[in-house]
């Protein structure tokens, strides 16, 4: 079972080795990739039971992994769960702090890439419908910077933007997820900016 103790580091390093040994190539494959999925989940409008959820992490029904062991199986939902409750709380707190990945090229240049993050993200918003309901209007405002950045569609018109609008739309999607959440679940308060900050798995 999940250690509460175990540090973000390991525990980040726990997901990615389940997730990479386990996963089909239709399963969600990074932790930030997972973390945006949990985050999606937690932005529907209907509150979903892992259940409804957590099988999707894998892909469909046949590409549920086979687990070696029980205790392998138990850490991998405790860890995803805590992951989940951690998105949750950062959207209800206005506290948001999305897992990211970062490149470094060895020549002192390092990139942080939201991709993974946005791709899942997506996958969590059909799963749970969230972009194919409501207002047609705010959905495209909201979604826009996630679509960008977590679709080859969007990664076609990234490509033919200057660095002022790729920045101008990287700054623009973690407001966006909180207006989304905040639209769900009025109870959010954002007035006022939040002092989360992204968390960057090396």
């Amino acid at each position: 079972m999940q250690d509460d103790s175990l540090p973000v580091e390991a525990m980040y390093e726990r997901l990615d080795y389940y997730l990479q040994n386990y996963g089909s190539e239709r399963a969600i494959v990074t932790v930030s990739e997972l973390d945006g999925f949990v985050t999606a989940i937690g932005c529907s409008k209907d509150l979903l039971a892992p259940a409804d959820w957590f099988p999707a992490i894998w892909g469909t029904q046949e590409d549920q992994p086979k687990w070696n062991e029980q205790d392998e199986e138990d850490e991998f939902y405790g860890l995803v769960m805590l992951l989940h409750l951690e998105a949750i709380d950062g959207l209800f707190n206005n506290t948001l702090s999305p897992v990211y990945l970062e490149h470094d090229d060895q020549q002192g240049h390092v990139t942080v890439i939201i991709d993974d993050w946005c791709a899942g993200f997506i996958r969590g918003a059909r799963l749970t419908g969230i972009n194919q309901s409501g207002e047609r209007d705010f959905l495209d405002d909201v979604l826009a910077s996630v679509r960008l950045f977590g679709t080859p569609r969007g990664w076609e018109k990234l490509n033919a933007m200057s660095d002022a609008e790729v920045t101008f739309w990287r700054e623009s999607l973690e407001p966006s997820i909180m207006r989304l959440a905040q639209h769900n679940h009025p109870e959010i308060q954002i007035s006022q900016a939040g002092d989360g900050s992204s968390r960057i798995v090396h």
